[in-house]
């Protein structure tokens, strides 16, 4: 392939894509475009990547049944146009060039490209057509976008113009996966396949236009002190210095910055999906475990494990989901609202209003109220056979000894999260090996994964099982006492500043916010309901973060789900949409975007 040419227009830099789409039958001007004299006005109104630059001059193709002479004549004569150029059928790569604005040099025609820079620092590695890289222009990286113009939705290709970015765990062929450490990305060349839901994108229209960054190996890193060998991405919500969050970090920080950007593509397997949506101000949703391939993404827990999309609009969400899953689009709403009394309510008193005031608009869409409940009181009263007795926090969590192995507790007890540490530390076993027998030392991991390695080096692979067989016995007792849409918040609100220190990693229990809908294996949709103000240190103004609340779901349910927000959103004429940039929502006098003296007010 030939090596890209940039350009510089009046909107900014551009890239002369490096495939010819055709050949014209004589030399013309540097730009120009196909279309309609009708659409060229109404074009740069709905494309980010045509601007009037292309209007000087305008290719006409020949179809059967047209005059193309006459009509050149007439063009000719209405002196819009400093250029007329005709194309023929026979000499396009790609059958007929779509409406759309293009590049001339000497006889090739090329697809116009907008460049952006990527100043959140949130790629890896920008991508155009074909897998290429595309060259760093400036201080930033700089992401190539086709026009939309180019791309018409169909039955067969319904995600045709679609821009996405995948996160850096996700193989794409003739690309690198760095998993975002320096030794990985020495050791291993670009890979030869991409993986089965990037296949299945590309297939169906999607554009990928880069790979996005993540914390070391899909860890829960914080920045920045924990990230060592690449630095972290900027968060555009409030004052830009809050922290992004771990794991799928470069996929929420892009799409809650960049408009240019449809949808990120990132994993979830203890909440690497769901807290970037929290901290970013996004609609996120982790899908039903085996709902979709994995193949062809860097596993971090076999057993909890799934794809998971971030999205600006639930409209979106659902375009993308119904496209991508094999699962049913109903509308069949759930007759009970859970509410989880372990973790409800929330100590913040802010975002435990804006909770109650979004699960009230859900009872009253769906006509139910509220079912408090108790998980752990349930278990008490109706405990598996398998559990001996013990009660859910016995049977779930961690319990340490004093028995210290490699500066690792060993647990006396078995954990349902178990499998996930020790598949962490297991899924890497060949790239130590493979770096220290190539170049004669130990591959550098950062302080957040040595500890973490460190955990689970003690433990053995029937202890995973057990770990499994734990996991299973729970998800069927709470499938046959509890199964039904279920209501949980992320974490609560406040400010985190990536210039804060962070702790090393410890051992987490199954029963929390964050593993139970991995161990249960369950869908779950992150829904922004609002924005807390707080008064920055770095701005020295009043900024404001995402507030978030989520549905959980029977398996399967992922699509309905999507459809229950929406609509009991839209019944509240509550957004479904956030902004890009600082604020997730335009401010408002309402509960949304509640002001500390309304607290007390709005609790009561």
């Amino acid at each position: 392939m030939a090596s890209s040419i940039v350009r510089v227009l009046a909107r900014g830099a551009y890239l002369v894509h490096p495939q010819e789409v055709g050949r014209h039958v004589e030399t013309a001007a540097n730009t120009t475009s196909t279309c309609s004299t009708a659409a060229l006005d109404d074009f740069v109104h709905r494309d980010d990547v045509f601007c009037d630059d292309f209007t000087s001059a305008i290719i006409l193709q020949s179809h059967q049944d047209i005059n193309i002479a006459a009509i050149a004549s007439r063009l000719a004569e209405s002196r819009r146009f400093q250029a007329i150029y005709t194309i023929n059928e026979p000499t396009l790569r790609f059958g007929s060039l779509p409406q759309g604005p293009y590049f001339i040099h000497g006889k090739s025609i090329h697809q116009a490209w907008k460049l952006y820079e990527d100043d959140l620092d949130a790629f890896v590695v920008p991508i155009i057509a074909d897998d290429v890289p595309v060259s760093q222009q400036g201080t930033f990286k700089t992401i190539a976008v086709p026009s939309r113009l180019y791309s018409s939705p169909s039955k067969e290709k319904p995600l045709a113009g679609v821009r996405v970015s995948i996160k850096d765990n996700y193989d794409l062929k003739g690309i690198r996966t760095t998993m975002m450490n320096r030794a990985y990305n020495e050791l291993y060349p670009p890979r030869t396949s991409s993986a089965d839901y990037v296949t299945k994108l590309t297939q169906l229209g999607a554009i990928i236009v880069g790979k996005t960054k993540m914390s070391a190996f899909a860890s829960a890193e914080e920045p920045t002190d924990q990230w060592i060998d690449y630095h972290c991405p900027f968060n555009p919500r409030g004052d830009k210095y809050q922290t992004p969050s771990c794991s799928s970090t470069g996929a929420g920080a892009s799409l809650a910055g960049y408009p240019w950007l449809d949808h990120s593509i990132g994993s979830d397997t203890s909440g690497s999906i769901r807290l970037p949506a929290a901290f970013n101000g996004l609609f996120g949703l982790r899908t039903s475990y085996g709902i979709a391939s994995r193949r062809g993404i860097v596993p971090s827990c076999n057993e909890f494990d799934t794809v998971g999309t971030l999205h600006r609009s639930l409209k979106d969400a659902k375009h993308l989901i119904t496209a991508t899953l094999d699962v049913p689009d109903s509308s069949q709403f759930p007759k009970r609202l859970l509410y989880p009394l372990d973790f409800f309510p929330q100590a913040d008193t802010e975002q435990q209003a804006m909770t109650e005031a979004f699960i009230t608009i859900v009872e009253d869409f769906i006509g139910v109220k509220r079912t408090p409940i108790s998980i752990a009181d349930t278990w008490a009263s109706s405990p598996p056979e398998e559990a001996g007795g013990k009660t859910l926090l016995e049977y779930l969590e961690m319990v340490l000894s004093t028995l210290q192995i490699f500066d690792s507790p060993k647990l006396t007890e078995q954990s349902a999260v178990w499998p996930m540490y020790y598949d962490t530390y297991h899924t890497f076993d060949d790239f130590r090996s493979e770096y220290l027998e190539k170049f004669g030392r130990p591959a550098y991991v950062g302080p957040y994964m040595r500890k973490r390695w460190g955990i689970a080096v003690p433990f053995t692979k029937e202890e995973r099982a057990q770990g499994v067989a734990e996991m299973k016995v729970f998800r069927t007792w709470f499938e046959k006492h509890i199964m039904g849409p279920d209501k949980d918040t992320v974490t609560d609100a406040c400010p985190k500043y990536r210039d804060d220190a962070n702790k090393l990693p410890s051992i987490v229990g199954s029963f929390s916010v964050f593993y139970l809908p991995a161990v249960l294996q369950l869908p779950l949709l992150i829904v922004p309901i609002g924005q807390k103000p707080y008064d920055s240190r770095i701005s020295g103004m009043k900024e404001h973060l995402p507030i978030v609340s989520s549905f959980m779901g029977a398996k399967g349910s992922d699509v309905m789900l999507l459809n229950l927000a929406e609509a009991a959103l839209k019944s509240a004429n509550w957004p479904t949409e956030v902004k890009t940039g600082r604020k997730t929502f335009a401010i408002g006098d309402n509960v949304r975007n509640v002001l500390e003296e309304d607290i007390e007010q709005i609790t009561e």
